[in-house]
């Protein structure tokens, strides 16, 4: 499946992060996706999350976003436009200190 080989290279990407950040959790993602791409927001929330699964985005929170233009470089792409590092909450509704970091390619 296309949509499986673009989150491969995302999972290569937050695995990369993590170990640059001396293998934190990653908290929160951004990623947006390109209207060529086969993807929709569903779908992507759905495939991020197997895979993530093992990761250090494993659970993380997710903000989507879409790539519309049909001339936008990233149209037929995945992109990871930041995370945000912490500790993983231990209650429901804790809130996490955590620095961002925003990957050069995605």
């Amino acid at each position: 499946m296309h949509e499986e080989a673009l989150l491969r290279r995302l999972r290569a990407k937050v695995d990369q992060l993590s170990a640059e950040h001396a293998g934190a959790a990653i908290v929160r993602a951004r990623v947006a996706f390109g209207v060529l791409s086969h993807l929709d927001e569903p779908r992507l929330r759905a495939t991020w999350s197997r895979a993530m699964a093992g990761s250090a985005a494993e659970g993380c929170a997710l903000d989507v976003e879409a790539i519309v233009g049909l001339d936008d470089p990233g149209a037929d792409a995945v992109v990871l436009r930041s995370v945000t590092f912490g500790d993983r909450p231990a209650a429901a509704g804790a809130s996490p200190s955590a620095p961002s970091a925003s990957p050069s390619e995605g």
